[in-house]
C-alpha cells in the first residue's frame, strides 16, 4: 500500500507513564504492519565537564534499565514483534530525527521526564514533527465525545485543505483505515471573511457561495481515493470553524487523528501555531504528523 511498509517502528522511551502509553501503542502498530520495533533511549550528553565518567555511566545504566524494562513489557504482549532497543548520547530532538532516516513511524508520548523533558511542550516536539524523514505519532490518552453523535468514534480523522502536505496525510490516513478496517472523516475547516467594507461597515458575502467553493476543495483533494481504497468508509465534513477547534472536536473518540506538516488556508503553520498546540493538548486520540514524500524514503 506504500505508505511506511519498510524500516521499524521506532518509539521513544524514558521510563514515564506517557512513554509506556507510546510504547503499547506503538507495538501494536508495529504488529499491525508485520514491522519490528526499535525502542530508543535518548540521554542529553552532559559534556566534558564530567570528566570523571560517573555521570556518563549512570546515565548509560539508567537508560539500559528503562529500555530493558520496555522489552520485557513488549515480548510479554506482543511475543512475535522483532525487538531492538538503543541508547543514545545525544539532544532528544537530533536523536529521533536521525532515527527517522529510516524508520517506518516514529512515535513519542504526549508528556516525557528524563531524555524526553517536556517532549510536547517545548522545541524537541517541534524539531521532530518538522524535521523528520517519516510520519510522527504523538500517542494521546483516549477521550470520550462530549455530547453524543460528535466525534468520528472508531474512525480515523484526517485534516484536508488541498496542499500537497494534506495529500500527504491523506496517504496515510487510508493506509491506516485499510490495515485496521475502519473508515475515515475526511475534515475541511474554514474561516470566512472579517474585513470591512468602506466606512467601516461590514463587508457583505455569499455565505452559501463560499461554502460550496471550500466544499468544492474538500471534493477535489478527496477525488480518487477511495476508488483506490473502495472498502474504506469515507465521510466528508466542511465546516465553518478554525481547523484546531473541528479537528479536536471530531478526534474525540477517534482511533487517531492524521495532519500533515505543512498546510494552507486553516492549517498554516500547523506545527508552530495553534493547530498543533490544540491537537497535541485537548486530541481524544493519538496525533499522526505526515510528512510529504515519506512514503518514498524506504
Amino acid at each position: 500500500m506504500g505508505v511506511g511498509l519498510s524500516g521499524a517502528v521506532v518509539v521513544g522511551v524514558d521510563g514515564s507513564p506517557a512513554a509506556a502509553t507510546a510504547l503499547r501503542w506503538a507495538a501494536d502498530e508495529a504488529a499491525l504492519r508485520g514491522l519490528p520495533l526499535k525502542i530508543v533511549y535518548v540521554s542529553e550528553d552532559p559534556g566534558p565537564r564530567q570528566g570523571d565518567g560517573v555521570a556518563e555511566a549512570a546515565i548509560s545504566s539508567a537508560g539500559h534499565e528503562v529500555t530493558e524494562h520496555a522489552m520485557a513489557e513488549v515480548r510479554a504482549m506482543r511475543p512475535d514483534i522483532t525487538l531492538t532497543s538503543e541508547v543514545l548520547r545525544d539532544d532528544p530532538a537530533h536523536g529521533l530525527i536521525r532515527e527517522s532516516a529510516t524508520a517506518a513511524l516514529v512515535v513519542v508520548g504526549s508528556r516525557g521526564h528524563g531524555g524526553f523533558h517536556d517532549l510536547m511542550l517545548g522545541s524537541t516536539s517541534l524539531q521532530v514533527s518538522m524535521h523528520a524523514r517519516c510520519a510522527v505519532a504523538v500517542v494521546r490518552p483516549p477521550a470520550a465525545p462530549k455530547q453524543a453523535g460528535v466525534g468520528a468514534v472508531g474512525r480515523i480523522v484526517v485534516g484536508v485543505d488541498g496542499s500537497p502536505q494534506s495529500g500527504a496525510a491523506l496517504a496515510f490516513a487510508f493506509d491506516e483505515a485499510e490495515r485496521r478496517d475502519c473508515g475515515i472523516t475526511a475534515v475541511h475547516a474554514w474561516l470566512g471573511p472579517v474585513t470591512t467594507g468602506a466606512a467601516g461597515m461590514p463587508f457583505v458575502y455569499d455565505i452559501d457561495t463560499l461554502r460550496d467553493q471550500e466544499e468544492s476543495v474538500l471534493s477535489t483533494a478527496l477525488a480518487g481515493w477511495h476508488d483506490r481504497h473502495p472498502r474504506v468508509d469515507l465521510q466528508r465534513i466542511t465546516v465553518e470553524s478554525s481547523a484546531a477547534a473541528a479537528l479536536t472536536e471530531q478526534s474525540m473518540g477517534a482511533l487517531m487523528v492524521v495532519v500533515g506538516c505543512r498546510g494552507l488556508g486553516g492549517f498554516t503553520g500547523l506545527l508552530l501555531g495553534s493547530v498543533s498546540q490544540a491537537l497535541i493538548h485537548h486530541a481524544g486520540c493519538p496525533v499522526v504528523v505526515a510528512h510529504l514524500g515519506a512514503e518514498n524514503n524506504h
